[in-house]
Parts: structure tokens; C-alpha cells; sequence
């Protein structure tokens, strides 16, 4: 069995006049992360990739992504690219659209991932 990584993703933000939780967070919101996340991690085949399991926590809205360390290993180093480059030109056409549904959710109801 492969060994096991975890990806969180941190949701900092407001519903209304309240501080982000799992109680308040739409379930269009986590639908719109999950379709994300999968093509960050796979932008280009699901049909063979690893179990993905997930999670929701508190700590404004935790999202926790557990799946094969190689796969974390990946999205690592994805993540580290896009920062230093700041940029997301050199990723697959699916994992630029997830970055930018992503970014388009944050500006919309401005939250910080």
C-alpha cells in the first residue's frame, strides 16, 4: 500500500458578519474546492490515479486531502513553482482553470486561501 500524505487547504474569511466555519460554509463551496482539487492533482487522467479521501475541519474551514505521499510530493512542488514564479502559465490546461476558479471564489466572496 502506497504511504499516506495529507494536503490542507485553509479557508480564511466571512459569512455574513461571522468568522468562516465549517457550520456556515455552503456546500457549493465545498463542491467547487473538491472539482478543483482533483484537477490540481490530476489534471490529466483520472481513471489510474491513487484513493483520495477528504475531510472538513475547523480552523476558520480546513479543508484536509489525504492520498499517495508521491501525489503530495507533487502538489508540493506545483504549489512551490506557481509561488516563485507567480505565474501559472506553465501549468495544465485543467490545474490553470482550478487555480483560477480558485482565485475567482477568493476575490467573490474574499477569502483568503
Amino acid at each position: 500500500m502506497d504511504k499516506i500524505g495529507d494536503i490542507e487547504i485553509r479557508v480564511i474569511g466571512k459569512s455574513g458578519n461571522m468568522d468562516l466555519t465549517p457550520d456556515n460554509y455552503d456546500i457549493s463551496q465545498i463542491a467547487s474546492i473538491l472539482k478543483n482539487v482533483e484537477d490540481l492533482l490530476f489534471p490529466t487522467s483520472k481513471k489510474d490515479r491513487p484513493l483520495v479521501t477528504y475531510n472538513i475541519e475547523e480552523g476558520s474551514v480546513r479543508h484536509i486531502f489525504k492520498t499517495s505521499i508521491q501525489t503530495v510530493i507533487g502538489f508540493s512542488a506545483v504549489i512551490a513553482q506557481v509561488q516563485s514564479a507567480n505565474s501559472i502559465e506553465f501549468l495544465d490546461l485543467k490545474s490553470a482553470r482550478a487555480f483560477e476558479n480558485i482565485q475567482s471564489l477568493a476575490r467573490q466572496k474574499d477569502y483568503e486561501y
